[in-house]
């Protein structure tokens, strides 16, 4: 059995492709299987990964007919996972030389369902940024771990085949159920993941109107009825309902200016409606404030802050 299996989703990301994949095959924890799966790419991505499967036995190479979206992919992924521990890796990111030794020691050391290291981040500039997430959930408990989903390891039977988790929409839908489930989260802070910030990447300034909707309200609408249908304490509710808040309005003030009439139509609606997640009108005075002035949207915003005011 290998020690850790990891899913690469991959489309269009030829031209970062191969220094993810020599992340891969160069970790110095050897007994691993890396599931690749090309999801329907335009680009030279089913090449690439062809090449590496035939000079690598441990990569599985899986190559979709029709785009099927990135968490399809990930299930996939995990379905074909024959590893003690599940690993996510998108294939335009990379990964320091020992994060998986790192995580697999630490895991089998301190008995954890949930095994995470840290994230670099590479901007588009060339500058870099490092995470410090563990200082909080170390202090704070496992419910702390939101986003960075890609530096963790998961328990494959103890975990994800346990509780039957798995992806819907995208990461946070994954990540809320497995950190509800899990026995405890161990943090490593020497594993490095590389995530490289370009154009194309999640969270870009490139948003359209049905990626906001897809990713951001997706899964906003996904957390905020999983949360409702689990017990939790009172603070950690309050904490995801404020996660869910970002969600609805990030990406919204990144929309462009032919889409923020219809955004505003969502936004209002969502507010005012089963998702209001505790909105008040300073809230929505507050944001009005930091995200909408300085853009230059807030004209559309305005006149429908007027229906929300009128049902909150």
């Amino acid at each position: 059995m290998p020690k850790i299996s990891v899913i690469v989703p991959v489309y269009n990301v030829g031209k970062y492709l191969p220094a993810c994949l020599d992340s891969l095959v160069g970790q110095t924890l050897q007994e691993i299987e890396i599931i690749t799966i090309n999801d329907c790419s335009a680009d030279n991505s089913l090449e690439i990964l062809e090449e590496y499967s035939k000079k690598d036995k441990r990569i599985i190479l899986v190559n979709n007919k029709r785009n099927k979206k990135t968490a399809y992919v990930r299930n996939q992924g995990i379905s074909l996972a024959k590893g003690e521990y599940l690993s996510f890796i998108d294939g335009d990111d990379y990964l320091c030389p020992d994060f998986f030794e790192r995580l697999y020691k630490k895991a089998k050391k301190e008995n954890s369902d949930i095994t995470k290291g840290l994230t670099r981040v590479i901007n588009k500039d060339g500058t870099v940024t490092t995470a410090d997430d563990n200082i909080q959930i170390r202090k704070s408990g496992k419910f702390y771990f939101m986003g960075h989903l890609l530096t963790a390891i998961y328990h494959k039977k103890n975990l994800i085949d346990k509780f039957n988790i798995r992806f819907y929409i995208d990461f946070f839908c994954f990540q809320v159920q497995a950190v509800y489930y899990a026995n405890k989260i161990a943090c490593e802070d020497k594993a490095f993941y590389n995530y490289i910030r370009h154009e194309g990447s999640c969270d870009s300034d490139s948003f359209t109107l049905e990626k906001w909707q897809r990713l951001n309200i997706g899964h906003a609408n996904f957390i905020y009825n999983w949360i409702n249908g689990h017990k939790y304490p009172g603070y950690i509710k309050n904490l995801y309902l404020s996660k869910i808040k970002e969600l609805y309005f990030y990406g919204y003030n990144k929309l462009p200016e032919k889409d923020i009439l219809e955004g505003s139509k969502i936004l209002a609606d969502i507010i005012s409606t089963q998702y209001n997640c505790g909105y008040e009108i300073k809230d929505i005075k507050k944001l009005r404030r930091v995200l909408f002035r300085e853009n230059g949207k807030a004209k559309a915003f305005d006149y429908y802050f007027n229906i929300i005011r009128g049902k909150l």
